[in-house]
């Protein structure tokens, strides 16, 4: 049994709310709604409006490469060939947009108590994509990885206008030691 097999068979074992949950989340104006909804609530539960402008950057960003991304690559589902357990999607697979975002999110929440939170979220909407059989643990973890690019470039843009960056955010790095 290979690993992408494991996760989905444990996934499928989950109650039936979180089961319609996933399929719920694979909703793109669903999923947006509630990205948003769980955002302000846990900005303003936790205080961390300082946070708003660099995540909403963060995430135009992350969408932006996604997008990119998609419409170089051509990638096709995996429910193409396989069926999912929901109606194949008609646009490209490679990177999962859903995961990208919801992880972009999760990474700037780093080193903050909404942090939890978010990464209990990103996992559960990377985990659904798999579950519901339109995207691969790979293209799962391209998401996670151009969510990380994603954010090192919104740090980036905001050095370069000179604009201190929130408290809260704890991305960091340092551009002259790739000079060297």
């Amino acid at each position: 049994m290979d690993i992408a097999q494991l996760f989905t068979d444990a996934f499928g074992l989950v109650r039936p709310e979180a089961r319609f949950a996933s399929i719920a989340l694979n909703d793109t104006a669903f999923a947006v709604l509630f990205s948003i909804a769980l955002i302000i609530t846990l900005t303003c539960f936790f205080k961390e409006q300082k946070l708003l402008p660099f995540m909403v950057a963060s995430v135009a960003i992350a969408l932006l490469l996604g997008v990119s991304f998609k419409a170089f690559l051509q990638e096709e589902r995996p429910c193409v060939e396989t069926p999912g357990k929901i109606p194949c999607p008609l646009d490209f697979s490679l990177p999962s947009l859903h995961s990208l975002l919801t992880f972009t999110i999760a990474i700037v929440a780093i080193g903050n108590r909404s942090f939890a939170f978010y990464l209990i979220y990103a996992l559960f909407a990377a985990f659904s994509r798999v579950y519901l059989g339109v995207h691969t643990i790979t293209e799962v973890a391209a998401g996670l990885a151009l969510a990380f690019l994603a954010c090192v470039l919104c740090e980036m843009l905001w050095r370069s206008l000179k604009l201190p960056l929130p408290p809260g955010v704890h991305i960091k790095h340092s551009a002259a030691r790739l000079q060297a």
